[in-house]
């Protein structure tokens, strides 16, 4: 029970951290990477909830595409446009103070309520392999729309790098 708990806290520490270092660094590559750390730690989280399947699609879905998505769209950009992107504005403090004021609430809530988290995490998995229901479900009942949208994915991906950049 005590390994659980400081692999949590480590995981957790990771989530939010690497959500905070996105809100304060400055440079948007190191965000990113800010961001990769926080996913992996909402995977981990995943993982000790025993759903290994979302965690895997945490990791690759949005550690792998979503990230190298927004890194690729950073380095299409020019210089002269990543560097006069504002990072704060005069509403950032009014967002923080509600952000704050969110946080004391959920503190407020947390200490009145008693959850039980005994079961915590023991109702995910159904009859049978879930990984293999959801393959089956995806790959043979819905194959083709799957197959298109990874066509049309690709196709955007394509038409955003030829129109950000000027010299192909």
């Amino acid at each position: 029970m005590i390994v659980e708990i400081v692999v949590f806290a480590i995981l957790a520490v990771m989530a939010v951290g690497g959500g905070f270092g996105i809100i304060v660094t400055k440079n948007p590559f190191r965000a990113a990477m800010w961001m990769v750390l926080s996913f992996i730690g909402s995977a981990g989280i995943f993982v000790m909830l025993d759903a290994v399947f979302i965690a895997m699609l945490q990791l690759i879905v949005y550690a792998g595409a979503i990230t190298v998505m927004i890194v690729i769209a950073m380095y299409t950009m020019d210089k002269l446009t990543i560097a006069s992107l504002k990072r704060f504005n005069n509403q950032a403090y009014f967002g923080a103070l509600f952000g704050l004021g969110i946080l004391l609430d959920f503190i407020v809530i947390a200490s009145k309520l008693r959850i039980n988290t005994t079961l915590a995490g023991k109702n995910l998995s159904i009859a049978g392999n879930n990984i293999k229901a959801i393959s089956d479900v995806l790959f043979k009942s819905y194959l083709l729309p799957f197959e298109i949208t990874a066509i049309v994915l690709l196709i955007a991906l394509f038409g955003a790098v030829a129109l950000t950049k000027k010299d192909i």
